[in-house]
Order: C-alpha cells, then structure tokens, then sequence
C-alpha cells in the first residue's frame, strides 16, 4: 500500500482543460528552486522576429520568384470543409486578371485546376453573379484561389513591379554614371556594356539576323554562367533591345521555352530569339571580338534574303512531291535530298 508521502511526492498532474487551452505546447520543465516553472514570456519575441524578416525576405524576391511561389501546387491545402466564399463572378474576375497578367496561360491555368478547356471557355463566357455556379471549372477555380489565400499568397501585380523594377534599374544605372569617367568600360552585372552600340535597322526592330536559332540558344546557356546574372535579369536586358515591343517585358518561362526547343530554325518566331541576337551581337561588337566561322557562313547564306528567315518555324508545312524529300541543313536552309 502506497503511503502518504509516496503519494505527495508524486508530481501533481495537469488538469485535461487546462492543457487544451493552452496556446503553446513545450515539453515538461523542470520547477526551479522556488517551486515555480521557468518563465516562458522570453519565447514570445522570437515569432514576431521571424515575421519580421519573412517581410524582408518577401521584399527581397524577385517578380519572377513571386510568380512561381503563387504558380506553386497547394494541393496539400484542404478546402473540403470551407464553404464557397466567392460569387462566379468574383472567380471570374480573378481568372481573367490572373491570364491578363500573363502569370499563367489559359491551358496551363486548366492543367493547375484539372478542369478542360472547354469547361473554362464556358465559365468565362458566362455573366450574373451566380451564372456558372454547376460548373465545375468554378468549384475546382474557387479552390485554386482560395488555396492560395490560406497559404497567405497574393497575385502579383505583374505591371506595377514590372514599373518599380524598371525605376530602379534606371536609379542603379544612373548611379553607377555618375560614379566617374570609368562609366563606359566597366562591365554590367549581366555583361558588357553595350548602351553605345548602334545596329542598322534596330529602330524598326528589323536589325538582320545571321544566326540559327541553336546558335543562339548555345550563347544564351554560356551567357547565364554568368555571377550573379540571373534569368530574370537577362530577360531584362535582351526586351530593352526592342525599340516597338508588342508585349510586355519577357518573363522567364519565354526564356525557358525557347531555351528548351531544338533546331535551326525551331524558335525563330519568338521575340526572345531576335532579342537575344540583338544583344549577342552588340556584345560581340562592344568586345571587339570578330565574327565567328558560322556567322560567317550565316551572313553569305542569307544576305541576300535579307537575314536569316523568323516567319517560318520547326512547325511550317513544305509542300513536295514523294521523290523529292526535303531537308534541312545546319544553318536553316531547306534542300531537296
């Protein structure tokens, strides 16, 4: 039989309640020589230091990174037992700025959603507030947003930061003129500086092109090795080499998908290639290196067509006939074999 002083030597147990309540769980604590348990307020501080440097994190990334973190799967996010918190129009309203933006495309979005197409075509096409509401592509889109919201992720506001990243690239480029006369040889993060070099016909953005579009993808791939150079930023650099620009500053997915095609002339349509030649050879010519052995046979191979052709890409459909099969070389050009 257990005495009494075994028993009160026992420590007291917590009351059930009591621990439910608690908004802090720690593991059990020795008492002091008091008989009291150490205090716990000096662990409060250390969240508010946490969110505090996750702000200045947050600050810190790029538009690029805030894309991907919002185009991120949430998937592990349930939603099951919230209510629907949004009219469909609301969720068309986010559909259509999200797609404006250009931080997805339509097909993409779809994929994100697993909804069709067509599901969403017709969502879209819809008007009234609840107009659309038996539609899948709303439930699986409300989710979506509504995921996105609970992991505390806003979309960004492609064309404000595009402005504030262009303001302070000016501000940064301004300052490092003003720093003295050294100005126009010191090199740029992501390169040369190539602000002095005129090419003929860049005013129309028609300067001619005399390399392929694998050319061009190699100098990208050895140009991104760069320090400190990052997608983003060359990005940057090749848009401003547009002077009547049909769209909006290249993100790094346009990057990414003529990085990752293959072929001469695979790639040719898209502004990014035209840019990047543009760039690459005012780079070339500002390093007063000269013209490589394949651009040289570039320029004697269509000179006279006025530069390499960007209408005509990998998908173009050549009609021959069954005895003469067609093919093409290294450089672009199409022969009958």
């Amino acid at each position: 039989m257990a005495t009494l002083d075994s028993v009160a030597a026992r420590p007291t147990l917590e009351d059930a309640s009591s621990r439910a309540n608690q908004t802090l769980i720690l593991p059990p604590l020795d008492k002091n020589a008091a008989g009291q348990p150490p205090a716990t307020e000096a662990a409060v501080p250390a969240p508010k230091a946490g969110a505090t440097a996750g702000k200045k994190r947050k600050s810190e990334t790029s538009l690029d990174e805030d894309i991907a973190a919002y185009k991120q799967d949430l998937s592990h996010i349930e939603t099951d037992h919230l209510f629907i918190d949004m009219s469909c129009n609301q969720v068309r309203g986010k559909i259509n700025k999200l797609l404006d933006s250009n931080i997805m495309k339509k097909g993409e979005f779809c994929d994100a959603i697993a909804s069709t197409h067509r599901s969403v075509s017709v969502f879209l096409s819809k008007r009234g507030s609840m107009d659309g509401a038996e539609s899948l592509a709303y439930t699986h889109a409300w989710k979506w947003f509504k995921q996105r919201e609970i992991a505390g992720l806003k979309m960004p506001d492609v064309k404000k930061r595009q402005k504030t990243e262009a303001e302070a690239a000016a501000a940064a480029a301004a300052a490092a003129g003003s720093s003295g006369a050294s100005k126009m040889t010191a090199p740029l993060a992501s390169g040369t500086d190539i602000s002095n070099i005129h090419l003929p016909g860049e005013e129309t953005d028609s300067v001619p092109v005399y390399n392929t579009c694998d050319e061009v993808r190699r100098k990208i791939n050895a140009h991104l090795k760069t320090p400190g150079l990052t997608a983003a930023q060359f990005c940057r650099d090749i848009y401003a080499q547009l002077r009547q620009p049909k769209g909006k500053c290249f993100q790094s997915k346009q990057l990414a998908d003529f990085r990752g095609k293959k072929g001469a002339n695979s790639g040719c349509t898209s502004p990014v290639f035209y840019a990047a030649y543009v760039y690459f050879e005012k780079k070339r010519i500002a390093e007063g290196k000269p013209k490589s052995l394949h651009r040289l046979k570039m320029e004697s191979l269509w000179a006279g067509r006025g530069g390499f052709d960007r209408e005509h890409d990998g998908r173009t459909t050549y009609i021959t006939t069954s005895t003469t099969p067609l093919y093409m070389d290294q450089y672009g050009m199409i022969y009958p074999t």
